[in-house]
């Protein structure tokens, strides 16, 4: 029976000593966890300090550039003002790369910043290189655009040869063909669509720049875009793009679905209507958010004919479309 009794008794504490043994490597694991998490916060804060930082130093680099414009001599005003939008471009394009350890509070306020900066780049803009004004008087005619066709189409064929050749990505002479790329195949990367005819193109994702040339009986849905799409020389096309910037040359009989932050330019164009950015797709959101596009803030009626000069009566080259012939939502 003392036998028996020392065994129950010896059993007993070695249970008691495995259950202290594992409440203590509990606990342990629990400190190392809490250890590793306050770690981990500590480089996230540390992150979101460098981040501020940066961003707060690049603001107001942007912003003493504004200020100063009135400074610049005239003729190097365009550069001046293509510069400060080349720079608020790559604070985009950081906004994007920090949202991994950003607040999303953060994400917003960041995002509200730029698009008040492009604003006041844009109105600044207007204002030192205002749009030429006059009027016709009832006597005179619209003097004639006269083009220098066997200059320009080496400079173009040019621009289109350069941005295929520099495009990560690109669809070029397709036909009939159902085109797709996937958000990791275009984040933050230059696409270029040259020479498509009857394709439908999906581009899902937040790609940098799009550069679209020749198209004739397509349709192209791109997500957000943290700079500008070139677009020239297409006919009879559907156009569901959102942007930073809107550039469109020699494009006929299309419809575009636009969100632009700031003002869409047409020129050499006609018979071109615009409505409301209408894509909806799984990642929309998310895509918005890396490429640092304002989603509040869409100037799709604001479009900036370099072939119209009159100021009083609208351009008879583009747009808007009636409300009762849109696509409330493209679900592709």
């Amino acid at each position: 029976m003392a036998d028996r009794s020392n065994m129950s008794y010896e059993q007993k504490k070695l249970a008691v000593a495995e259950r202290l043994q594992k409440r203590q490597e509990a606990r342990q694991v629990e400190i190392d966890k809490k250890r590793i998490e306050n770690e981990e916060n500590i480089s996230r804060q540390e992150n979101v300090i460098a981040f501020l930082d940066n961003f707060s130093q690049a603001k107001q680099a942007i912003e003493e550039g504004i200020s100063q414009s009135q400074l610049i001599p005239k003729e190097n005003l365009v550069g001046h003002f293509d510069s400060l939008s080349d720079s608020l471009h790559k604070m985009q394009r950081y906004v994007a790369e920090c949202t991994a350890f950003l607040p999303s509070f953060e994400v917003r306020k960041a995002q509200e910043s730029i698009s008040c900066l492009q604003g006041m780049i844009q109105d600044k803009r207007d204002e030192l290189l205002p749009k030429r004004k006059f009027a016709f008087s009832k006597a005179s005619k619209p003097e004639k655009r006269i083009q220098q066709v066997s200059s320009s189409k080496p400079a173009i064929s040019d621009e289109v040869d350069t941005a295929v050749e520099l495009a990560a990505c690109k669809f070029v002479k397709e036909t009939g063909k159902q085109l797709i790329m996937g958000s990791s195949d275009i984040y933050q990367k230059d696409v270029a669509l040259v020479d498509l005819t009857d394709c439908t193109v999906k581009l899902h994702g937040a790609p940098s720049a799009v550069h679209i040339f020749n198209l004739a009986d397509c349709k192209i849905f791109c997500g957000p875009v943290s700079g500008s799409i070139f677009i020239r020389s297409c006919r009879n096309c559907l156009f569901v793009l959102a942007c930073q910037q809107l550039r469109i040359h020699n494009t006929t009989d299309s419809d575009f679905y636009i969100h632009v932050t700031s003002k869409a330019i047409i020129e050499d164009c006609s018979n071109i209507k615009f409505a409301p950015y209408t894509w909806n797709y799984e990642t929309l959101e998310e895509d918005y958010i890396m490429s640092g596009l304002d989603k509040t803030r869409n100037n799709w009626d604001k479009v900036d004919d370099f072939n119209w000069l009159v100021a009083d009566v609208a351009s008879p080259n583009w747009s808007v479309l009636e409300e009762n012939k849109r696509t409330l939502t493209w679900l592709c």
